[in-house]
């Protein structure tokens, strides 16, 4: 009798183990990724979730280093590929992800942009990260004050605050968004003429930046003139003069490319751009030669 309680006790607590790990999620062996920009967007939706997409090239050998190690890690896979929605989209290929390399100026590879479920931008990781690196990064980005997401709010909040609007405006630029940040800086400017909160000087060179950027050169010059005039004794003038000579190769108007480069090493000797902009009169006098 008590042989056979022994047993029947054995057995109900197998079944229990049993239905335990039954019951258990199962561990994804591998990240899931979608391949459908809309289709990412609905699962966003539905789950509550944030997209992790993957943009890249057929020919970017960091991407595919990516895929061999950061994202096939089982550590990453484990805590993060049930928590996000996967997009993976190539930038050159497929029609999702040449608009997407477009709306969101992707320049550089890897590039993997985190959006929110509605699809903006939340932050990108524009380099290749290992995966305990990779996790980290990704992971400060959903309650980081300097997030996307939040620096709008920060402007929506207070509208007139400058500090705001340029906080916004330099992540915009530091994303190759040139569309979008011009205009934050044109409000900066809008909103302290007088450069009372010292931006206004470094937003004029800006927008210049963001127009010469979009190849707008002619209005990038414009600017540059502008910033010269009112703000003669800003540090921005150094880099406004590498910014016009740059401007003038684009317009095959190498003379004075030339002569504005030179001026440029003549009065800033120890600027942080003099390496830079001796390379870059050597290449043009090599082009000079060859003609």
């Amino acid at each position: 009798m008590v042989r056979y309680f022994v047993f029947a006790a054995f057995v109900v607590i197998a079944i229990a183990l049993g239905l335990f790990f039954t019951n258990f999620p199962a561990r994804a062996a591998a990240i899931t990724w979608e391949r459908d920009y809309e289709k990412a967007i609905d699962r966003a939706r539905a789950e509550n979730k944030m997209i992790i997409a993957d943009m890249f090239t057929d020919w970017c050998a960091l991407c595919k280093q990516m895929d061999a190690e950061t994202f096939a890690e089982p550590r990453l896979i484990q805590k993060m590929a049930g928590k996000y929605v996967w997009l993976k989209l190539n930038t050159e290929t497929e029609e999702d992800g040449i608009r997407l390399q477009k709306e969101f100026a992707i320049l550089t590879y890897p590039t993997i942009l985190v959006l929110d479920s509605q699809g903006e931008e939340v932050d990108r990781v524009d380099r290749f990260l290992a995966a305990a690196q990779f996790t980290e990064r990704v992971e400060s980005f959903v309650d980081s004050p300097e997030s996307l997401p939040n620096l709008k709010k920060a402007v929506q909040h207070q509208p007139n605050s400058v500090s705001a609007r340029y906080a916004l405006a330099e992540k915009l630029l530091s994303h190759n968004n040139y569309a979008k940040a011009g205009p934050e800086f044109e409000k900066v400017i809008e909103l302290d003429p007088e450069s009372r909160e010292g931006k206004t000087d470094l937003s004029q060179y800006n927008v210049a930046l963001c127009l010469a950027s979009q190849e707008k050169f002619v209005e990038a010059i414009v600017e540059l003139d502008t910033l010269e005039t009112r703000f003669p004794r800003s540090n921005a003038v150094a880099d406004a003069k590498v910014l016009r000579g740059q401007i003038y190769r684009c317009c095959n108007k190498l003379d004075e490319a030339q002569a504005v480069l030179r001026e440029y090493m003549d009065k800033y000797p120890t600027h942080g751009h003099i390496q830079e902009v001796e390379n870059l009169l050597a290449t043009m006098e090599a082009e000079s030669e060859r003609k």
